[in-house]
């Protein structure tokens, strides 16, 4: 009997500004880079598709930082991945996923 492997694929989403869902389903987190032109930030990374249940990562940020997180095994997360940001102000950068 043949076994069955599934290739997952590795991705970096643009964050949009504000809170979002990143993925839908099951993957890897791998980490990314945050960014605040402005103000201080928070921001919270979840496994699911809102801003509940997990919380797998959180970040904060002062006004014009940036924070490079990188995760080399990387955060298995099973519902989705999403992104919860307090603060005002605009928060740019990217996630880094497989799935």
């Amino acid at each position: 009997m043949a076994s069955q492997v599934t290739t997952l694929a590795p991705s970096t989403t643009a964050l949009t500004g504000s809170d979002q869902a990143v993925v839908t389903g099951d993957g890897v987190f791998y980490g990314g880079c945050f960014a605040s032109a402005s103000d201080t930030k928070t921001v919270d990374i979840y496994d699911n598709t809102s801003a509940a249940g997990t919380k797998i990562a959180a970040i904060t940020l002062a006004a014009g930082g940036v924070e490079n997180l990188n995760i080399p095994n990387g955060i298995a997360f099973t519902t989705g991945l999403y992104v919860d940001v307090s603060g005002s102000g605009t928060l740019t950068g990217s996630i880094h996923t497989l799935t």
